[in-house]
């Protein structure tokens, strides 16, 4: 919900979005439609769907905390891991 109201009053919010978790939850999937709506009308670009599917309720950010981890690691993958080229030589 939170993500939705920030992105009504500025689209541009759509820049920085990642969806963490798909929640069992109707709303979820309303807001991600909405968000997916206004950021197509700004021509902006956004994945709506969500990293991980963990079939969680609570909505205080668990899977936030949960996704951490995983991006850091995947964002040090792209950045650290050595070529063959670096290998090799």
């Amino acid at each position: 919900a939170a993500a939705l109201v920030a992105v009504a009053i500025s689209p541009n919010v759509c820049n920085v979005l990642f969806f963490t978790s798909q929640s069992a939850e109707i709303g979820q999937r309303a807001a991600l439609e909405k968000i997916q709506e206004i950021a197509t009308a700004n021509g902006l670009p956004i994945d709506n769907i969500p990293a991980l599917s963990m079939g969680l309720r609570m909505g205080e950010g668990t899977a936030a905390l949960l996704a951490v981890p995983i991006l850091r690691s995947s964002a040090n993958v792209l950045s650290d891991m050595a070529t063959i080229q670096d290998i090799l030589s």
